[in-house]
């Protein structure tokens, strides 16, 4: 019996996290677990807690709101989250028993059992790969399997990832059983309104490029002016990767009250390694792809000249 069913099976309550500015794998991972738990344990009580909303909420649901003493008496499963301090609901900790289940690497150990495998392209692949295990191949119901679905096509951007294997594709294929609409969820997910592609037009021209590095520095009077959310920008980081001789691009976008003075960043490389950069600026994640938080326009700086200095030593090494 694999660790994964046997928790399930012990606890008639489950509350499900992820991490706060959720994206749409933490988004997917979630909400696909939880719709095939329900469906597949409905005498249990299975919650989803989280107190920010990310981008495209509405292609998800609304949160549960849940008592104290429902989370200290349950089986809380943390998705996608790397560190203790970015799970988006504290209450966590209190939970009877704690079970994570990331893809992060440099992760820290804050649940009694957990479920890691730094392979993996997505949280979402890691979900879809326990649950074709448990169901033994026969298929999910399209909703739960809509949901994983999203998360791996996203964080893998679009199947193009180093990280993506063959087990991600079986997976993906996997999902697939279930009938869904592939081309109606990439419209979904990565159609733009108006708002946006204006947005896009703007970063591009105030972009800067410095021998290998692309970044540009988002206002609040931007968003404001395009009528997007921070959430929604940050999420055009790859619009800055599109050029062969970029190596490293990176989007720092300011936030909203009460950090609207601070910047969280973006930053995606090629092939160069930039989490452990990442992880000296409030942040973290993976080799290729981390992200930084609650900068000054001063660290932003720093970030760069640490960014520069990886590109000069790479090519001289």
């Amino acid at each position: 019996m694999s660790l994964f069913y046997e928790l399930i099976q012990k606890y008639d309550v489950i509350t499900v996290f992820r991490h706060q500015n959720p994206d749409p794998d933490a988004l997917g991972s979630q909400w696909g677990l939880v719709s095939w738990l329900k469906e597949t344990f409905p005498n249990k009580a299975i919650y989803a807690l989280g107190k920010h909303v990310g981008v495209k909420p509405q292609l998800f649901e609304a949160y549960d709101l849940v008592e104290d003493s429902v989370v200290s008496s349950s089986l809380a499963i943390i998705l996608d989250t790397a560190n203790a301090a970015r799970i988006d609901d504290q209450r966590f900790s209190s939970a009877k028993m704690r079970l994570k289940i990331d893809h992060h690497p440099l992760g820290e150990a804050y649940a009694q059992h957990q479920i890691v495998d730094e392979t993996a392209s997505s949280t979402s692949e890691i979900i879809a790969g326990l649950i074709k295990e448990f169901m033994l191949d026969e298929a999910i119901s399209s909703k739960a399997a809509k949901y994983l679905y999203m998360g791996i096509l996203t964080d893998s951007l679009n199947f193009s990832t180093s990280n993506v294997t063959h087990s991600t594709l079986e997976n993906a294929a996997y999902l697939a059983k279930s009938h869904l609409d592939l081309p109606k969820i990439n419209e979904e997910l990565y159609l733009i309104d108006e708002n946006e592609f204006k947005f896009v037009n703007r970063l591009r021209n105030l972009a800067i490029v410095e021998k290998g590095l692309i970044y540009a520095i988002v206002t609040k009077a931007l968003t404001e002016e395009c009528n997007i959310t921070p959430n929604m920008a940050k999420e055009h980081v790859n619009d800055l990767g599109l050029v062969r001789e970029y190596e490293i691009w990176v989007l720092f976008v300011q936030q909203e009250i009460p950090n609207q003075h601070l910047y969280n960043g973006s930053i995606r490389s090629r092939n160069v390694t930039i989490n452990d950069i990442a992880i000296k600026y409030n942040g973290g994640g993976h080799r290729l792809a981390a992200a930084v938080k609650n900068l000054s326009l001063s660290e932003i700086q720093s970030v760069i000249h640490d960014l520069k200095g990886r590109l000069y030593d790479q090519k001289i090494s």
